[in-house]
């Protein structure tokens, strides 16, 4: 079969690169589109990795990259070109998002073909406006809605098949006017394996680099942004600190530009609240940490708390998303609106209670295995292919 992976940013997603990865390796011809501008930052992320390698073909998009909304503008007549070529050679073309300027072209272009709808699968990891709330800058929910409501709710009826990662986000899909006939829920996966045995030699350096002997780590994996707000990271360990805990924070990920974070840590605390940076060695870094502590907004399915989960790492993170399918009832961890501060001390606090979750995680993460989650995907661009 032939499948083009629509990717709507200079980042590629990362289930986009593992579904690609895997259906080429079963012989399947896989294609990536996506934006490209060298302006983006994309050094450590290791989704990109795949694009060229593994029989996978990239196509490459030139854009202007808007660095305030993290948005490519691309080459129209470029991306109307290779748009054309993409659904005629595919047999399945599945776009990621709704709301990017990649994302909406082949949607509008496959509108006047019947036979070009039929190939087309949308997904979506949440909407803007109704699962996530953003409140800066002001203007942005209300733009939202008022596009969801004039143009996205148009677009939600191209395709045959609309996909979103969890049952926590079919309310908002609801409200946002999708077609809950065509909607279907399949999350996106893991490797459980590289995260149940990691590089030895990468763990000891990681161990030394960051002076590791008798803390407890907390950690955090993220892009440094608003969005995924490492200030209540710095709030809550310096707190912690303060208070005499023997602890040590990690903090993983890139700034879009310059990084203000590091000016929110007291000089005393300098040692003990470390800027990792980029970096790909993120199993490591789990079996390094004694939990992850996420308090982001707008997110899908986290790939970092499935990550975590797989390596038994107790998770603190915001109740957001797609997240409840992850985590429930305290058994794999906490969820929380705020209060980060209370549950990161119990963990602390709390071996027994600590033990149980890293069981319950390892446990319920094995549903969400690639080897399962792949062949969900691929009954979908079947479907797709017999209903032309």
């Amino acid at each position: 079969m032939n499948i083009c992976y629509i990717n709507p940013t200079n980042n590629i997603r990362r289930p986009i690169a593992e579904l690609a990865k895997i259906l080429a390796k079963e012989g399947h011809k896989v294609k990536v589109l996506y934006p490209y501008n060298k302006q983006c930052p994309t050094k450590n992320w290791v989704a990109n990795d795949i694009v060229n390698k593994d029989f996978i073909k990239g196509i490459p998009i030139k854009s202007l990259y808007f660095s305030p909304l993290r948005y490519n503008i691309p080459n129209f007549f470029q991306l109307f070109k290779e748009i054309k070529k993409i659904y005629r050679r595919n047999d399945c073309v599945h776009i990621w998002e709704y709301y990017y300027p990649l994302s909406v072209f082949p949607l509008i272009y496959s509108f006047f073909n019947k036979k070009n709808r039929s190939k087309t699968i949308l997904t979506t990891d949440g909407f803007v406006g109704y699962s996530y709330k953003p409140k800066n800058p002001w203007w942005l929910v209300p733009a939202f809605k008022i596009y969801t409501t004039f143009f996205a709710s148009f677009l939600f009826r191209i395709p045959r098949i609309m996909t979103t990662y969890g049952v926590s986000m079919l309310p908002s899909a609801k409200k946002a006017g999708v077609p809950m006939r065509k909607l279907k829920v399949i999350p996106t996966g893991i490797h459980l394996d590289r995260f149940e045995k990691v590089n030895v030699t990468k763990f000891k350096e990681l161990k030394e680099e960051f002076n590791i002997t008798d803390e407890k780590v907390i950690l955090f994996v993220g892009m440094l942004t608003e969005r995924k707000h490492p200030e209540i990271v710095i709030k809550i360990s310096q707190e912690l600190l303060s208070e005499g805990y023997n602890i040590k924070t990690i903090l993983v990920g890139d700034a879009h530009g310059n990084n203000p974070y590091p000016k929110l840590i007291k000089p005393e605390n300098k040692d003990k609240i470390i800027f990792a940076g980029g970096r790909k060695e993120i199993p490591e870094f789990l079996k390094l940490a004694d939990m992850l502590l996420l308090p982001s907004e707008g997110e899908g399915l986290p790939g970092v708390v499935m990550e975590a989960m797989a390596a038994g790492l107790p998770v603190v993170a915001t109740k957001e998303g797609c997240t409840p399918d992850l985590i429930g009832g305290e058994k794999e961890g906490f969820l929380v609106d705020n209060g980060y501060y209370q549950k990161v001390e119990l963990l602390l606090k709390n071996k027994d209670q600590l033990t149980g979750i890293c069981k319950n995680s390892k446990e319920k993460i094995k549903r969400f295995s690639w080897n399962t989650i792949s062949k969900k995907y691929m009954s979908l661009y079947f479907f797709s292919k017999t209903k032309k």
